[in-house]
């Protein structure tokens, strides 16, 4: 019941929200993996793209780009490490789509 509850509040969750959940998300992955890998996700995005970790929300494609050049085939566990943290709000379309696109 509890978790009917936490879905049914977490359905109200607006854009802004969502883009916090999933930038936590990326933030808490890479520094899993270590403070040096956060920071060098951090310097790629500002070198590349001129722009943050933030933004990766709205371009998904930037992380996955920067992954698959830091990590190799790796990039891959890094993925589903971001998607085990974001599962339950798979439901939300724009974290289904933004998921779907840093594959």
């Amino acid at each position: 019941m509890a978790t009917k509850i936490g879905r049914n509040a977490l359905s109200r969750i607006d854009s802004k929200e969502m883009k916090t959940v999933v930038v936590l998300a990326i933030e808490h992955t890479l520094l899993k993996i270590g403070k040096k890998t956060l920071e060098k996700v951090q310097e790629e995005m500002h070198q590349k793209y001129k722009c943050d970790i933030s933004d990766c929300y709205e371009h998904p494609e930037y992380l996955g780009n920067i992954l698959k050049d830091l990590f190799g085939d790796s990039y891959h566990d890094v993925v589903r490490d971001v998607n085990k943290y974001l599962d339950e709000f798979v439901y939300q379309k724009p974290i289904a789509e933004f998921l779907a696109r840093i594959k």
